[in-house]
């Protein structure tokens, strides 16, 4: 697990399982009938070594050749439903580090969401990349294919996870408007609402602390948001909080406006 040795992430706990039971005198002896007929293989002594190589792969002058080489000699095994199980474990443990380094890079985007709700869609998409048959029968660059296709499953979703948060959250606060407006002005006030919290969290306007914060204040209502006491009266730090983040929404949308005039 190495620099991940720490981590209690879904990906860390399979790795961890999977690790267990390569060593297992069984599993030895399956992976000696594996590659027994593959010369290249067969140089690696167990399973593990097998790892350790394909991941030192990534610093060796051919690393990429090299790894595509290891990758193609498992692939191309005749193994039953059976050896494929067996198989899938090595594959995973081969790809875990891709999977927890897109893991790292979309959480530095989208900080307010759940490191391990990006760890159990990182592996699950890590299994189904290694389950395509496409990927299976190409000779070369697996592991950028696995790569690219595990970082746009997580931007994907952790873009429809932003967009849905800050557009419920425009629409919970765009529900303070008058009531005496239209449904068109509403729809305007909306959308404009909707683009500027967009705006303040593609800028780093907003930290995602304030963004909850917003959200918790006008969606949640509950204890955690800062309300106390049975009539909901709020404690006056979390009121002072607020107030200083209802000056920085309008200090940036003046600030929007200023810009969009000159």
């Amino acid at each position: 697990m190495g620099k991940h040795s720490n981590c209690t992430c879904t990906i860390c706990g399979v790795e961890k399982y999977i690790r267990a039971e390569l060593v297992l005198p069984g599993s030895q002896a399956r992976y000696c009938q594996l590659v027994t007929d593959d010369s290249l293989l067969a140089d690696f002594p167990t399973a593990l070594d097998l790892v350790a190589k394909f991941h030192a792969c990534k610093d060796a002058k051919d690393g990429h050749s090299l790894s595509d080489r290891i990758l193609v000699g498992l692939l191309t095994r005749p193994v039953t439903s059976q050896d494929w199980d067996y198989l899938e474990w090595i594959l995973i443990l081969l790809f875990t580090p891709t999977a927890h380094a897109a893991v790292r890079h979309v959480s530095c985007h989208y900080q307010f969401l759940a490191r391990e709700d990006l760890s159990q869609l990182a592996l699950t998409t890590l299994i189904q990349s290694l389950r395509s048959k496409t990927w299976q029968s190409q000779r070369s660059h697996f592991g950028y294919a696995v790569a690219r296709s595990v970082r746009r499953r997580l931007f994907q979703w952790a873009r429809g996870e932003f967009q849905s948060t800050s557009q419920f959250a425009a629409k919970k606060i765009g529900e303070q408007f008058p009531g005496t407006q239209t449904a068109e002005e509403s729809f305007e006030r909306n959308a404009i609402l909707r683009h500027f919290l967009n705006l303040c969290q593609q800028k780093a306007y907003l930290t995602p602390d304030e963004m909850n914060l917003l959200i918790d204040l006008k969606l949640d209502e509950t204890v955690e948001a800062g309300i106390s006491g049975p009539k909901g009266r709020t404690s006056n730090p979390f009121r002072q909080k607020v107030k200083r983040l209802m000056t920085k929404l309008r200090r940036v949308a003046l600030g929007s406006k200023k810009t969009s005039h000159e």
